[in-house]
């Protein structure tokens, strides 16, 4: 690790600058519940929120051992052919099912020429050694350039000879002999195809919207087709619009949407991850004072006992002045993304550094570390729902100075507040998804203002919508207790995961 930032850089990005891809593969913790079922030949969809892992995970396709020897085709940086994408699209009929139809072609011509030059220019067909670093990082410029070439055919044609010159365009440029030599390239050395989609769509932007939804059917089908011949496309789509995607855009989901991986994090599964990333830091900067001889990382009960609490203690005194055990404190200001995690126990390392304790943190540090990390965490969630609902920040404002656990029926009576805010259209069932898709408020699954806990289920855990009733009882999640300075009407603290408790 870095510097300030014994837990990790907040971007898997930012850590392969830093530290190279041979020692990011070292860094990368092999035991994550995602790592088998995204290779998994049936796995052609993976999709998840801000900070949930996405780009880690693709990166991980490169030094993965169950697909032995691949050859790894990376896209990342969407924002670089995003606008080339969003000319196209708006290009195609304005019925939506041919203009996905004519957008798969558009998926089809662009994956099979990114194919088809990785297989030119591969390093052992061309009797060279290492593969050339500079031909990975170009691959989002040349979906651009071709994107790009692809354009005078939408530009000369109509919606009646769009298809037809499509598909001589495909013909022309040999396309079956591309696949066919890809084919037998895979026999040797099998393909991995990882294509990143943007962070933030905007969901009225039917061109864009149309793209995307093109992609994972063209993927669904591909899926079908080439895994069994050794290729494989993987393709990441951000969690906060595929529910839109899903619902609104899709022509026949339970067609494209097969065995989706959601990057959905358990509690011991970000302690092992988190436990791993602090104990590389102390071994490389040889701060163990009695290092354990050997940890079972697939034990989140030892990584707690012989990592966690050594450093972070068993519990604490918290901000309210009550004893709680250290883990689930820091747990439950997160919304369960590894992101999350890593920056606010690097904001606690921080004040331990100032101060001199480090790697031993106190009560203050982690009280102080969480509430300094928190607005940006929050203002992070904003950020990444900010296409979907323009204005979301003083859309939320309406929330401002709600009680910790309240009642459902008090959301209708904040919508209404909220409705000069919109700048889209406003209805009191907006505001009440807006609210739950961002993860604010939650529903009560157990407990009540009397008891020590209350156990809430929130929407980003889920794969499914969480819709909200007057009927419920509701609560706001811990992160956004400063943001919307939130009334504390009860002392029991909200656990915004399921947990088992003696």
């Amino acid at each position: 690790m870095v510097g300030k930032a014994p837990f990790g850089m907040e971007s898997c990005e930012a850590e392969i600058r830093i530290l190279g891809e041979e020692k990011y593969s070292d860094l990368y913790f092999d035991e994550t519940p995602f790592n088998n079922i995204a290779i998994h030949e049936d796995t052609y969809l993976i999709i998840g929120r801000r900070g949930s892992g996405k780009t880690a995970l693709a990166q991980y396709f490169s030094f993965q051992k169950q697909i032995a020897n691949p050859t790894c085709i990376e896209v990342h940086k969407p924002e670089v052919y995003q606008q080339v994408l969003s000319e196209i699209s708006r290009r195609t009929s304005e019925s939506r099912a041919v203009a996905v139809g004519h957008l798969k072609r558009v998926w089809e011509f662009v994956i099979w020429s990114l194919i088809a030059h990785t297989v030119e220019t591969d390093p052992i067909a061309l009797g060279q050694d290492e593969q050339d670093a500079t031909r990975q990082g170009s691959m989002s410029q040349r979906v651009a350039d071709l994107i790009q070439y692809l354009m005078r055919f939408f530009d000369d044609s109509d919606d009646n000879t769009l298809g037809l010159t499509l598909e001589r365009t495909v013909d022309k440029e040999n396309l079956q002999e591309v696949k066919a030599a890809a084919i037998k390239f895979a026999k040797r050395k099998p393909l991995i195809i990882a294509i990143d989609t943007l962070e933030q769509y905007d969901i009225r932007n039917d061109a864009l919207m149309n793209a995307l939804a093109a992609l994972i059917e063209y993927a669904s089908d591909f899926n079908l087709e080439y895994v069994p011949k050794n290729i494989h496309l993987k393709v990441f789509v951000s969690g906060e619009v595929f529910p839109h995607v899903e619902e609104s855009v899709l022509l026949n989901p339970l067609k494209a949407v097969r065995h989706p991986v959601y990057l959905l994090w358990r509690p011991k599964d970000l302690l092992r991850l988190i436990g791993w990333r602090f104990y590389r830091h102390l071994e490389a900067a040889a701060l163990w004072k009695n290092k354990p001889k050997k940890i079972d990382w697939d034990d989140d009960a030892e990584v707690l006992n012989e990592i966690w609490i050594p450093h972070f203690g068993q519990s604490h005194i918290n901000a309210r002045g009550q004893l709680e055990d250290t883990w689930p404190y820091v747990l439950r200001h997160t919304q369960m993304r590894p992101r999350q995690l890593i920056v606010i126990c690097n904001s606690i390392a921080q004040l331990a550094m100032q101060e001199g304790t480090f790697p031993h943190f106190q009560d203050h540090h982690i009280v102080g570390g969480v509430k300094n990390a928190e607005l940006r965490l929050a203002r992070e969630i904003l950020n990444s729902f900010s296409e979907i609902y323009p204005g979301v920040d003083r859309i939320i404002s309406a929330l401002s100075g709600l009680p910790k656990l309240f009642s459902g029926n008090e959301l209708d009576k904040r919508a209404s507040q909220s409705a000069a805010e919109w700048k889209t259209e406003y209805t009191p069932s907006r505001f009440k998804q807006l609210v739950s898709e961002l993860g604010i408020v939650g529903r009560v699954t157990r407990g009540d203002h009397k008891s020590d806990f209350i156990d809430a289920d929130f929407e980003y855990g889920s794969t499914e919508r969480l819709m909200l009733t007057h009927r419920d009882r509701c609560v706001i999640h811990p992160m956004f207790y400063q943001k919307l300075n939130i009334v504390i009407n009860t002392e029991a603290r909200v656990m915004p995961f399921t947990t088992k408790r003696g």
